[in-house]
């Protein structure tokens, strides 16, 4: 009997991303070639024995039933804030989808073209210096990578990491977001992004561990959990308290000298109460739970994140890839996802 493909993105996201509810069917653009379809879910994000491998030559072993009971564990969790569209910010919910990111940032088929990246670089390198890479000490052993080799290593580097990164992701804020008005939030093949506005030196600013790290994943087209670096909240917490103390003693000031009536001064700053709204939702959200509403450029930003950390693939519930389309023609480097540069 033929082998089923296995999803690397579980089915119970993709059916949240749904352009046909009837047929389970997805909207899709496949960055390798430029193109768009509709495919059934089944199709989408999975290869056939993804997590099956051969040693010796002879056993076969399967990943496939840990990565089901991982996605069943994580289940209760998921749809109870997709039911909620909110976060309870119990430790049981908070660890349940530290879990889920962890997991779904390991798994992809991106993560695992990286670690055949970066053996080919060593090897390139090793070779290039007049070497092999059995004189390398603790590479006595090696073999040019097969695909069940690379399987392997992949499937048991997910084994070593998944709790140590679940626990770092779990202390970071938990934000929801919803979409702007009309817009929907891309999911790649790669949903679990990572961005930072700092700059962390020649080391990166990447790492799940790292100050200022944000990480998105999108739960569905109108959900995105986000896990930002707490640093992010209480930094933006104590600028905002800044700012909202000028503004308030420069309406005294003007009081003060004629420059503005009370009453003016009362106008000014309830508008600037409107203004600051969306950053106080922002700074109540990871201990409240509750949604924040996205702007169109929020929007452009996640979608870009989705876009650019795919390996091949980009489901939209709207089918709407202008922005997916425009991102691929211009960062052609980017085509086959955010690569690791390996520098020997």
């Amino acid at each position: 009997m033929a082998a089923e493909n296995q999803h690397y993105v579980p089915k119970f996201i993709l059916r949240q991303f749904l352009s046909d509810e009837k047929n389970e069917r997805v909207s899709v653009f496949d960055k390798h070639t430029g193109k768009t379809f509709v495919t059934s879910i089944r199709n989408m994000m999975a290869e056939r024995r993804f997590n099956d491998f051969t040693f010796d030559d002879e056993w076969l072993a399967s990943f496939e039933p840990i990565a089901c009971a991982a996605e069943d564990q994580a289940l209760p969790s998921y749809r109870k804030v997709l039911k909620d569209r909110r976060l309870n910010n119990s430790p049981e919910q908070k660890a349940a989808l530290a879990m889920m990111l962890a997991f779904q940032l390991l798994r992809t088929k991106a993560t695992r073209d990286q670690w055949q990246t970066i053996e080919e670089a060593l090897v390139k390198k090793v070779e290039e210096s007049g070497g092999r890479m059995q004189d390398v000490r603790g590479w006595e052993d090696w073999q040019p990578m097969t695909e069940d080799r690379l399987k392997r290593e992949h499937l048991l580097s997910i084994q070593g990491s998944i709790g140590d990164y679940a626990q770092i992701i779990a202390a970071k804020d938990f934000v929801l977001a919803e979409p702007a008005p009309g817009r929907s939030f891309y999911l790649g093949d790669h949903p679990v992004c990572l961005a930072n506005a700092l700059d962390c030196g020649p080391r990166g600013n990447l790492g799940l561990a790292v100050q200022g790290i944000e990480i998105y994943m999108p739960l569905a087209s109108d959900l995105m959990l986000c896990a930002f670096c707490p640093s992010i909240i209480e930094g933006l917490r104590g600028t905002h308290k800044r700012a909202k103390e000028a503004r308030q003693a420069e309406a005294v000031s003007r009081v003060m000298k004629g420059e503005l009536s009370t009453a003016g001064m009362r106008q000014l700053l309830d508008s600037a109460r409107a203004t600051e709204r969306p950053v106080e939702e922002l700074l109540s959200a990871p201990t409240e739970g509750r949604l924040i509403t996205s702007n169109d450029d929020n929007m452009d930003y996640y979608n870009s994140l989705q876009t650019s950390y795919a390996y091949r693939y980009v489901v939209c519930q709207k089918a709407d890839f202008a922005l997916a389309k425009t991102l691929n023609s211009e960062n052609p480097a980017l085509k086959r996802g955010r690569r690791i540069q390996v520098g020997l």
